[in-house]
Formats: C-alpha cells, sequence, structure tokens
C-alpha cells in the first residue's frame, strides 16, 4: 500500500510541477542542472562554466603527507574551514599502516595552515598536523559534523 501511495505522490507532484502552478520549495536548496524548476528563459541559457586553471591550494609536503595524500574533505565550521585528508607518502596496499588523517585550517578557504597539533608522533615528530593513526581507521575516513 505504502508504495502505491509513494507512486501517486510523486506522478501529482511531477504533474502539478508541469502546470501553471508554482513548486513550492521552502527553504530546500535545488541545483538547477536541467529545465525541471525553470518554467522560461528569456534571453538567457543553461550553461556549465569551463574549468580554469588556478593556484596549488594546498601541498602535501610534509614527510607524512606526500604524493598519495587524497581524499580531502572541508567542512565549514563556524567561520573555519577545516580540512581533513589522507596523508601517505609512499604508493602501497589499502589500508597501510602509512596512512594517516591530516588536518589543515583557512579562515578563507584559500590559504590553509597545518597547525602543529602534538597529537601523535609520526615519522619521529610529534610537531604535525595528524589527527588519526592506526590502519584500518584512517582508511576512507569521513569526517562530518552532527
Amino acid at each position: 500500500m505504502n508504495r502505491i501511495c509513494g507512486t501517486a505522490l510523486v506522478l501529482l507532484l511531477c504533474s502539478s510541477s508541469l502546470a501553471t502552478e508554482v513548486l513550492e520549495l521552502g527553504s530546500r536548496r535545488e541545483l538547477f542542472v536541467d529545465h525541471f524548476l525553470i518554467a522560461k528563459l528569456d534571453g538567457v541559457r543553461l550553461t556549465l562554466h569551463e574549468p580554469r586553471r588556478e593556484d596549488v591550494a594546498v601541498k602535501f609536503d610534509r614527510p607524512w603527507e606526500g604524493g598519495f595524500s587524497a581524499y580531502a574533505t572541508v567542512i565549514k565550521d563556524g567561520g573555519v574551514y577545516r580540512m581533513y585528508y589522507r596523508g601517505l607518502p609512499d604508493a602501497g596496499h589499502d589500508g597501510s599502516a602509512e596512512a594517516v588523517v591530516c588536518y589543515a585550517e583557512a579562515n578563507d578557504g584559500i590559504a590553509w595552515t597545518k597547525p602543529p597539533l602534538g597529537l601523535f608522533a609520526v615519522k619521529g615528530t610529534r610537531a604535525n598536523n595528524v589527527v588519526l593513526t592506526n590502519a584500518p581507521f584512517t582508511h576512507n575516513f569521513s569526517p562530518f559534523l552532527d
């Protein structure tokens, strides 16, 4: 019964959005990638922007980072952008014991700093920006705000 009601609701919403009625979005965010929510375009068109080369945002240049650092996640927390990413200096298998999770921050999302947190001794120093060690916990680390 729920599946039938759900299908009917979808059909009702689709048919009402195709009519001249306004589709109420409330405070919900919508990404305009097609003509579904656009009734009319006068003198404009939908176009994808061409990517452009910019400067390097973050260099993975610390001994615990390197060429195999990846999986950066940026979270805006109040007025601070917080980036968490895998640090891995050498190629290896998934869940490598050398993998760590690193942290960087920026006030503008452009000028990133890597504060020396002192949480773990890595590559002979505690003066690093590592927030998590110990495989396999560092593999596919996915931070979020709760």
